[in-house]
């Protein structure tokens, strides 16, 4: 499928616009056939301010699909779930979006750039020495409406960055730094001490860092909201950052997670291996 070789009639004729799938394994497998668990895989706890829907949350396998085109993608999903018939049963499905094309950093529907400063060395950071990660998987609702009813300069102070450049509170750039210790001439703090940006700073994690993916998505009428998606090398690190965050991030009074989950990515595969041999072979 990700090759436009398959023949699938589910894909005949298309294009395959950058189709990739990852899969990742819950700590569910793990118990189901007895392994030891793998590095530091773990469930995600509830935290303060969640309202986890249980159609939402966890899963034993995740699979990520990602396409330039939406009829590819429910394409390629129907093929799996007919593949899965019988051994896998769908536990929740969301469709998520962003730019494809040249618009650099997207924006969440909050009108902010979303996924800046993410890291750039991806061996320290996100790959085990084996080749795999840890994806954790959120769905958060976005009370759009209520977030907009502030001015921008209320918005920026909640985010802690410029809304139309990006920048951080203070810089001119979006790729500057962000400045932790800048202060206003009467020694406040440049960017406030409940701004996201300041909460979830690598600087109160030692340094170590995720690498995020945001799309939004559209519920229903009465729901959007982003689907955050973040690969790291340890999933503790995701606890200790959403700890902070659900108590002082000034952003958590416009956001709801509903759902939640854990999946941890085997390496890839050379041509005659299958996903999870390292795991299950």
């Amino acid at each position: 499928m990700t090759s436009g070789r398959s023949s699938e009639p589910a894909l005949a004729g298309m294009s395959p616009a950058r189709l990739t799938i990852t899969v990742g394994f819950g700590p569910g497998v793990f118990k189901i056939f007895g392994l030891e668990p793998t590095q530091s895989i773990i469930d995600i706890p509830e935290f303060p301010g969640d309202r986890l829907d249980p159609f939402r949350t966890g899963g034993d396998v995740g699979v990520q699909l990602c396409a330039d085109d939406p009829m590819l993608l429910s394409g390629a999903a129907a093929v799996l779930h007919r593949l899965g018939g019988g051994v896998l049963r769908p536990r929740w499905q969301r469709l998520g979006m962003r730019p494809t094309h040249g618009q650099g950093t997207p924006r969440n529907l909050f009108g902010f750039k979303d996924g800046t400063a993410n890291p750039d060395d991806l061996d320290e950071h996100i790959w085990a020495p084996d080749g795999s990660t840890f994806l954790v998987v959120r769905q958060i609702r976005m009370d759009v409406e209520r977030f907009a009813a502030l001015s921008v300069l209320g918005q920026e102070a909640v985010i802690g960055r410029h809304r139309d450049s990006g920048a951080p509170l203070g810089s001119a750039s979006e790729t500057d730094d962000v400045d932790l210790f800048a202060r206003t001439d009467d020694g406040a703090y440049v960017i406030p001490t409940d701004a996201h940006v300041r909460v979830a700073h690598p600087r109160f994690d030692g340094g170590a860092e995720m690498l995020r993916r945001g799309y939004s998505y559209l519920d229903d009428v009465d729901e959007v909201g982003l689907l955050f998606l973040a690969f790291m090398r340890d999933p503790e690190l995701f606890v200790r950052v959403q700890r902070r965050l659900s108590m002082t991030d000034e952003l958590r009074h416009f956001t709801e997670t509903r759902g939640s989950a854990l999946f941890w990515i085997p390496p890839g595969v050379s041509e005659g291996d299958w996903i999870g041999s390292t795991l299950l072979g």
